[in-house]
């Protein structure tokens, strides 16, 4: 699978948009497909930074119009402009599989005319205030919503809303930290850029807290960097750090932490950390305000009217409440699990999920997929399989005209088994996912791309049915959005194909 990325950096954009593309470009690539990034080459871009982890990139220009140069004036970047700098960009290439667009000035005039480069769109968003024409929408933060989209794409758009998919690296996914009950580190990180000026702001409130260590990731393009170092330099407790390799390990190891409320406010609950957040933009507020009243963290508004003394009063409430900091490190966690790259990454490769006929070669696969334990708690049987009895049973199958058995796979490796067994003209569907696919998302795609596979078998077949323990609400979700109908202890499904007989 190919995959095409349309981001930017800058200091008035910030590097979240490259940033989270990047972690998502990552996943991507471990499961086999091959990612490309197309940016500007705007003042801070990342395209060095995305090479050198290995990716291609496409570079765009800086400028596209500049109707008034005498006088410095620059128009609007129109989309026009933009899909032109890609053509010229991407005029050698073969297509794609997929572009996907995190800018919030590209709309879906620009999204339909990119899909000349692929059959598939995508786009991450965070404000839910222009239209998309994408085939997945992704808005990762807790104020996204169907609500808040509603009217803003088209109905054949799936979509994936709030914090189960929050695209975090691999190494946010490790055990929370412990609340201490006297706090020992500070991490005070406020982006890459910070062109607010809050970790300035939150040295002056944490001048006089000397017996707190604390870390500050700050990026030394920060419009106050001179006047940082000298700050840090007089205090031997504090570390100011201009970049970082290990973010994940420098959080980890913070009881506390000062942010805004962009991408990294995953990162800070899927540890639970204790945070204290102040907005550094207006698409910040809203999922700010949001996880405030959830008990996810403490929120103090926007940068601009927040003084120096409401931070330092802040930072002392939290220091003095174990039980509050306890309280919001849980609320944060019960938010995210830390496996979102991974959902978002099986929703755009189920466009690439194939489904074929098993064999006696799979016998190993099948045998190993249906014992393990995560499998067997939910079937029918759940008792250990037997190798001479799981041969025979699979030899059966693969002899049975009223059976089929179907193996769903990506090019990174098996995905499920889905099985029907025919009974005239209705059919009982059986599914599982391999243990390591659990909980990614991956069912809807099976059970979509197996309907067409039964219709082409079997034809004439009219209703399917499913068997499902009442205790599995996975399951018992998966059916019932897939389009099937909950009777006392089953759910059946009338395929279109027959819906007027």
């Amino acid at each position: 699978m190919r995959v095409l990325i349309r981001a930017d950096a800058s200091p008035a954009i910030g590097s979240g948009h490259v940033a989270r593309c990047l972690t998502l470009a990552q996943e991507l690539r471990r499961q086999g497909a091959s990612v490309a990034f197309a940016c500007r080459r705007l003042s801070g871009h990342r395209l060095e930074a995305l090479q050198a982890e290995g990716f291609q990139t496409f570079e765009l220009p800086e400028r596209y119009i500049d109707e008034h140069p005498e006088l410095g004036i620059e128009t609007p970047l129109p989309w026009q402009a933009d899909i032109a700098a890609l053509q010229q960009a991407l005029a050698t290439e073969p297509a794609f599989d997929w572009v996907l667009v995190d800018h919030y000035g590209l709309d879906h005039q620009w999204q339909r005319a990119a899909r000349q480069w692929a059959p598939r769109i995508a786009a991450i968003d965070d404000l839910a205030n222009r239209r998309h024409a994408v085939d997945l929408l992704l808005d990762q933060n807790f104020s996204g919503s169907a609500q808040a989209y509603a009217g803003l794409h088209d109905e054949h758009c799936r979509t994936l809303f709030g914090p189960h998919f929050a695209l975090l690296r691999e190494e946010f996914r490790r055990p929370a930290i412990p609340i201490r009950p006297q706090p020992r580190r500070v991490l005070v990180n406020f982006g890459g850029f910070d062109a607010a000026g809050q970790t300035h702001k939150a040295m002056l409130a944490l001048a006089d807290f000397h017996q707190l260590q604390v870390d500050f990731v700050a990026g030394s393009g920060n419009p106050d960097w001179q006047a940082m170092q000298a700050l840090a330099a007089e205090r031997p407790h504090w570390r100011l750090h201009s970049y970082v390799k290990n973010f994940a390990a420098l959080l980890a190891e913070a009881d506390l932490c000062l942010g805004a409320g962009g991408g990294t406010s995953w990162e800070r609950a899927v540890l639970g950390v204790p945070t204290l957040c102040v907005t550094v933009a207006g698409n910040q507020e809203l999922n700010a305000r949001l996880l405030a009243e959830a008990g996810a963290h403490l929120y103090l508004g926007p940068c601009e009217p927040v003084s120096v003394e409401q931070v330092r009063q802040a930072v002392s409430l939290l220091l003095d409440n174990p039980w509050l900091r306890h309280s919001l490190a849980r609320r944060a966690r019960e938010l995210v699990d830390g496996r979102g790259v991974q959902r978002v990454a099986a929703a755009l490769f189920a466009a690439a999920l194939r489904l074929r006929p098993a064999t006696l070669d799979d016998a190993r696969l099948l045998f190993d997929g249906r014992n393990a334990e995560l499998v067997r708690c939910w079937s029918q049987q759940p008792g250990t399989l037997e190798w001479p009895d799981h041969l025979r049973w699979l030899e059966a199958c693969l002899k049975d005209p009223q059976r089929l058995l179907l193996i769903a796979q990506v090019p990174e490796g098996p995905v499920g088994v889905l099985r029907y067994d025919r009974q005239g003209v209705q059919a009982e569907v059986s599914i599982y996912l391999f243990a390591e696919r659990l909980g990614l998302g991956w069912g809807a795609a099976l059970l979509e791309q197996g309907e067409a596979c039964l219709v082409r078998h079997w034809p004439d077949v009219r209703r399917l049915r499913a068997q499902v323990m009442a205790e599995n609400q996975v399951s018992l979700n998966l059916f019932r959005r897939a389009g099937y109908h909950q009777g006392t202890c089953e759910f059946t499904r009338v395929l279109k194909e027959h819906l007027d007989d």
